[in-house]
């Protein structure tokens, strides 16, 4: 009887705490490869374009980044994506279009300044707090956009400009559902071991073979 007074006390507790914004997203990071090692006009220009860059694949695939909750980091951006977005297309479309933008926009500027991406797919219940996002799924699409078998993909595959690592809900719920315009075949299962962070994920190389790919 103890035990459920505690349980009551707590629960009372909680409802006493000012309400924080939950709801369940998608949530996607991505982050500018090998970005510090850029003099300071090099970053300058990587993030006058990087937004740019985002928001052209987004309006190719048929998404309104308008609204999405971002948080720009410099060369990097943290957003969520609401339910009403089409996310089968934040899964598949995206990545295809941020792909081909790279593509073209590398192709206009020396191979020393190409610039390539990791990005990453988690989902699940986020708050919005006072000093940011809160949730589980913030901490794993963060520690998987920084994960050692992205960089080492995007860094050992000739030609790839894009990465992407998804979680496994991600993975099981748009790509082997048939929902996405990934293919099931085209991911490779790594290991992710980031601080606390240990996890099976999916790695996609978009217009490459994950599969060939040498990972340590």
């Amino acid at each position: 009887m103890q035990q459920l007074h505690n349980i009551l006390a707590r629960r009372r507790l909680t409802k006493a705490r000012p309400p924080e914004m939950t709801a369940r997203y998608m949530c996607l990071a991505v982050d500018v490869q090998a970005y510090s090692g850029r003099d300071d006009l090099g970053q300058a220009e990587i993030q006058r374009h990087l937004i740019d860059l985002l928001d052209l694949a987004g309006a190719r695939a048929g998404l309104d980044r308008r609204r999405w909750t971002r948080q720009p980091s410099g060369d990097a951006e943290l957003a969520l994506i609401p339910a009403g977005e089409p996310l089968g297309r934040v899964v598949g479309d995206f990545g295809l279009e941020l792909a081909a933008a790279l593509w073209r926009y590398n192709r206009a500027r020396d191979p020393q300044s190409w610039l390539r991406l990791r990005l990453a797919l988690d989902d699940g219940p986020v708050d919005l707090s006072r000093n940011g996002f809160a949730g589980r799924a913030v901490v794993g699409v963060s520690r998987l956009v920084n994960a050692r078998p992205l960089r080492q993909a995007i860094g050992a595959a000739e030609g790839v400009e894009l990465a992407v690592l998804m979680s496994e809900g991600v993975h099981r719920d748009w790509v082997e559902s048939g929902r996405s315009a990934v293919r099931p075949g085209w991911c490779r299962r790594v290991g992710v071991s980031e601080k606390e962070h240990v996890v099976d994920a999916w790695l996609w190389l978009p217009g490459a073979n994950a599969h060939g790919v040498a990972l340590l």
